[in-house]
């Protein structure tokens, strides 16, 4: 039997190495050209508050209009989701640069216990650029005695 030489075949680039790595230089080098706008979805900040009566969200949705806003409770979630489009009209001009954020997004956010789920106790504003949400707590329901009665 003729004994072949050991080679680490970890080592030697494969073809399926060698194929990935083309196609990541291609999608990134193509993605580099695309505006920062189009490359990622956009994520509207969120700022969470909370006061002994309510738990309130603010997120910042410069440009929107109203109609293109949803909000939703699913579940323990407050589900706020919208979509910009891009709607300029292109009267002898072209852009070489845009920076607006348009395209759809979806954000969850877990509610925390005690909150009031009933839909109507659910109040969403939307006024210059910035929709606030509030969500009133459970009022704390007093004690009451119930009388213990005795079987015959």
């Amino acid at each position: 039997m003729k004994l072949m030489p050991w080679r680490d075949r970890s080592s030697l680039p494969t073809m399926s190495s060698d194929f990935d790595s083309l196609w990541d230089d291609w999608f990134n080098r193509s993605a580099a050209k695309m505006p920062e706008s189009f490359r990622s979805a956009p994520m509207p900040p969120i700022n969470l508050a909370e006061t002994p009566k309510e738990f309130i969200a603010s997120i910042e949705l410069p440009g929107y209009e109203e109609r293109d806003i949803q909000v939703q409770l699913i579940g323990d979630q407050l589900v706020i989701s919208g979509e910009r489009k891009w709607e300029e009209e292109q009267k002898d001009k072209e852009y070489y640069r845009v920076e607006s954020r348009y395209g759809s997004f979806r954000r969850a956010i877990e509610l925390p216990d005690g909150l009031n789920m009933d839909p109507e106790a659910i109040k969403a504003n939307y006024a210059k650029g910035m929709l606030e949400v509030r969500l009133a707590k459970l009022e704390p329901k007093p004690a009451h005695k119930i009388k213990v009665t005795g079987g015959k």
